[in-house]
């Protein structure tokens, strides 16, 4: 059994339900009063809780003794270039560093789309803000190609210091959607990630739809096959990275404790349960797939890849991630163009839907995470987060629509970077090298306007990147 670094705060995080009622109602304090209490500090920026009425003495001088509105701090905050992207670097009481993420969307794409078009089509933006949470310090997983399994595990993160992570945020933007992909591995966690889940959505308290919730996973099995009953509605995205045993334990040495079999079996019971919150067809479960040349991309295993996901094919959604070079000790090199075109081809004859991103800033290293790395002493990450993830699974969102101009410039590789939807009448993409046209590069801002430089250039990874491509596949497939 995995033995995990105790973490002891004082004071404590008054946004920590467990402590917290842990705590008063021994005292003789009733669960409504702290769910008062709640309201007023996340609905009403209440800071003092001598502001807040009706709390009974007991608690409100025990919370005042043992208790702190935040145990963590913004030590710095990163904004990119044109503002769609704030990166947050928190110190934690204990002094350890994690990093939170804020994504904007909307005004990045109409940033991004060519003024004619936009007249011509109607084009209207949709703004959000996503936020990207970290779960640990570190990570124990250990995955081959990214660098923040070299921080190691250093600890859990309480439930309440997940929520200071979107208090943080709001300050900033409101935010809409949370995605559980930044340091750690949220199963690794689960108490605390669900206790957190369950303030997010508390009407209480920040009052998010689960919908708008999104957590990533190695696949931790045993917390795999209760997270739907336990966190209901929310959406699901695994980092697979190989079709068999052999080779994901190659990749992810994690996976030696749960075979890839019970795994897809634990992913198919999570769809049937979650099918009941939200409809089947808009139930879908995200395939994380690193693409490494030499290692994951050959035509046998996107074969091999694509009969592993057939079965549960109206589910499943893959996105390959061409591999982006970090400071991790394997000698891993990213596959070529063609290559990973072949590869999605290969996996979307079999019947699942993929979306391949086109790579980009190789040569950055940047990545969430690889400020708080750098920080503790040593390298850089290649964690991520993901956006709008709960947009594509559950059709939670609203999406802003193109029109038939707008659709034609797409899959002709106009107005935006392209990517390969899967649709049969995207298959020009090949002929075209999925490039800008030069229409459209005199279009964009000729100084890496593209959302995903834009989000490479900031730092913020692999998945991070892909959620851009997966936004932009969303919004005009």
């Amino acid at each position: 059994k995995k033995v995990m670094a105790v973490r002891n705060l004082s004071p404590k995080p008054l946004l920590d339900e467990e402590s917290v009622l842990g705590d008063i109602l021994p005292l003789g304090a009733k669960e409504n009063a702290a769910r008062t209490m709640w309201r007023h500090i996340i609905h009403n920026g209440v800071t003092d809780l001598d502001q807040i009425p009706d709390l009974p003495k007991a608690m409100r001088r025990h919370l005042r003794e043992n208790y702190t509105l935040l145990t963590s701090t913004v030590q710095s905050r990163s904004d990119s270039a044109d503002g769609s992207t704030t990166k947050l670097l928190v110190r934690l009481q204990d002094g350890h560093l994690i990093e939170s993420v804020i994504m904007r969307y909307g005004c990045v794409h109409l940033s991004s789309y060519p003024d004619t078009l936009k007249k011509e089509d109607g084009f209207r933006s949709n703004q959000r803000a996503t936020l990207c949470v970290s779960s640990q310090i570190g990570c124990s997983m250990g995955c081959t190609f990214c660098a923040t399994g070299t921080m190691g595990f250093l600890g859990n993160l309480w439930a309440g210091e997940i929520l200071e992570q979107l208090y943080h945020a709001n300050q900033v933007e409101k935010i809409r959607n949370i995605v559980f992909m930044g340091m750690g591995e949220p199963l690794d966690n689960y108490k605390a990630v669900i206790a957190a889940i369950r303030g997010m959505t508390d009407v209480r308290r920040f009052s998010l739809s689960p919908a708008r919730i999104s957590v990533s996973t190695v696949a931790v099995v045993p917390r795999l096959r209760t997270l739907a009953q336990d966190a209901p509605g929310i959406s699901l995205a695994l980092s697979l990275h190989a079709p068999t045993q052999d080779l994901r334990v190659q990749i992810v040495p994690s996976a030696k404790a749960w075979h890839i079999d019970r795994i897809m079996e634990a992913v198919g019971d999570f769809v049937d349960t979650q099918s009941h919150h939200v409809s089947e067809k808009r139930c879908k479960v995200l395939v994380e797939y690193v693409l490494i040349a030499d290692i994951n991309d050959s035509d046998e295993t996107a074969h091999a890849l694509g009969k592993l996901l057939h079965s549960r094919r109206a589910n499943m959604m893959l996105n390959v991630i061409p591999y982006n070079p970090t400071l991790v000790a394997m000698p891993y090199k990213a596959p070529s163009l063609e290559t990973t075109r072949q590869f999605s081809d290969i996996v979307r004859s079999h019947g699942i839907q993929v979306i391949l991103r086109q790579e980009l800033g190789q040569d950055i290293s940047g990545a969430c995470g690889q400020l708080v790395v750098s920080t503790l002493g040593g390298g850089s990450s290649a964690g991520g987060c993901a956006t709008d993830l709960e947009d594509m699974c559950t059709g939670a969102g609203q999406a802003p629509k193109a029109g038939a101009a707008a659709t034609a410039a797409v899959r002709e590789g106009k107005g935006i970077k392209r990517f390969v939807s899967g649709k049969d009448e995207t298959s020009d993409c090949k002929e075209k090298n999925c490039n800008y046209s030069a229409s459209a590069n005199e279009a964009l801002n000729s100084s890496s306007t593209s959302s995903v430089n834009r989000a490479l250039t900031l730092g913020l990874g692999l998945a991070a990147a892909t959620s851009l491509a997966l936004v932009l596949w969303s919004r005009y497939r």
